[in-house]
């Protein structure tokens, strides 16, 4: 699990705001986290990190295996579709259970998680081709190429505004 944490002062003295001004910070935190995922998600549409900064164009083999030509938006846009939040009192965590989240977060470099082995595919292929070497100590590298990181957790600028403002209108309600 990888952990990503806020150390943006305005963020983090709004949530001290919100900590001394309110019994039950519990709604403001659900909409922040609300918010927090929606933002998230279009930056998948947009192809930009939290900071405004276009991800890395696929590479042309990886254009040729896939319909989009988004990075890690893909044919079945699961990593996007599975953006969420949890908020447990204490902690407001957003991101997404898919295995390969963290990868695509902040990338990998080529045989990084060792390599591909079956070896069933050496005794129907045969040592030596393409397919068949793949289940040797000289098999293919995972991931087959360098992946480049590509943000999509974090607090852009309008979600600092986003969660000082959710933050402002939950202390009003108070008054």
């Amino acid at each position: 699990m990888y952990e990503i944490k806020v150390e943006n002062k305005a963020v983090i003295d709004a949530i001290q705001r919100l900590q001394h001004g309110a019994e039950n910070p519990r709604p403001a935190f659900l909409a922040i986290g609300e918010n927090l995922v929606e933002s998230t998600k279009l930056r998948f549409e947009t192809s930009t990190t939290p900071n405004g900064v276009a991800w890395k164009p696929n590479s042309p083999v990886t254009l040729k295996r896939k319909k989009g030509t988004k990075p890690l938006l893909g044919e079945t846009r699961l990593l996007s579709n599975t953006i969420n939040y949890a908020y447990d009192g204490h902690t407001l965590i957003v991101g997404s259970p898919m295995e390969y989240a963290a990868v695509q977060q902040f990338g990998a470099k080529m045989g990084e998680f060792g390599r591909y082995s079956q070896i069933g595919r050496v005794r129907k292929y045969g040592l030596n081709t393409f397919k068949g070497s793949a289940g040797t100590k000289n098999g293919f590298p995972l991931p087959w190429g360098d992946i480049p990181a590509r943000p999509f957790l974090g607090i852009s600028a309008e979600d600092e505004a986003m969660i000082n403002n959710v933050i402002s209108d939950y202390l009003m309600t108070l008054v």
